[in-house]
């Protein structure tokens, strides 16, 4: 019995999008490709934990030093064949060759296997955004793949907005969030004391390198006593 394939996406303005993060740490991720944009995919997938299974005869300098200091974790030098999509989570294609990759979605439409293929909107299950980040803040960027320059330059812009004093701000409602929880039972309260704190001028003191009055300023917020 042979397995039909679903027709690819329309691509365009009015394609809806779901978004979403994913947890890929421990996951085995399929990668196809060895140029350029294969090794930005692989970069990223590493950093964030995943297991990459990484099918190219040809490797970038930078790919072929993570396969050999274990960074990615399997390597097969050979072209792509269906069987190298079997047990992933989900998958990338980036060969540059409209065939090759038409076959790797094409596969892994019939397994329900996400994947993305940059550069080809209607060969996507999912899209990567460009994605600012300020320690455990992600703020994600897409334009449901009509230009990825303009989600960069977008992404730029927002890191004038957002800059390094958010992953501080962060990091300190973390340290007391125990703290904050105790004293605002109620899930309304806590969120009430965060917006009295967004309200002052606590990201400024951050950013003016004053961790002092900023933890004070938190203190403040959460109604205990500022302590130097």
């Amino acid at each position: 019995m042979t397995t039909r394939v679903a027709p690819a996406r329309p691509a365009g303005p009015g394609k809806s999008w779901y978004p979403a993060f994913l947890d890929v740490e421990g996951r085995r991720v399929l990668v196809v490709g060895g140029g350029p944009v294969a090794t930005d995919k692989t970069a990223t997938l590493v950093e964030h934990g995943a297991r990459v299974r990484l099918v190219s005869p040809l490797l970038t300098d930078a790919l072929a030093a993570m396969v050999a200091d274990g960074t990615v974790h399997e390597h097969r030098a050979r072209r792509y064949e269906p069987g190298d999509i079997e047990g992933c989570f989900l998958a990338i294609s980036a060969t540059g060759d409209a065939a090759v990759d038409r076959g790797v979605w094409e596969d892994a439409e019939r397994r329900g296997i996400p994947i993305n293929v940059p550069g080809a909107p209607p060969l996507c299950s999912f899209l990567v955004p460009s994605t600012l980040r300020r320690g455990g803040l992600a703020i994600a960027v897409s334009t449901g793949g009509a230009s990825p320059v303009v989600a960069r330059r977008v992404r730029r812009d927002l890191e004038a907005l957002y800059g390094p004093e958010w992953e501080e701000f962060l990091a300190l409602l973390h340290d007391l969030r125990d703290e904050m929880k105790a004293r605002y039972p109620e899930a309304g309260d806590r969120r009430g004391a965060v917006e009295r704190l967004m309200d002052t001028d606590v990201l400024a003191r951050l950013a003016g390198r004053d961790a002092d009055g900023a933890r004070a300023l938190v203190r403040a917020a959460l109604g205990a006593e500022e302590t130097a």
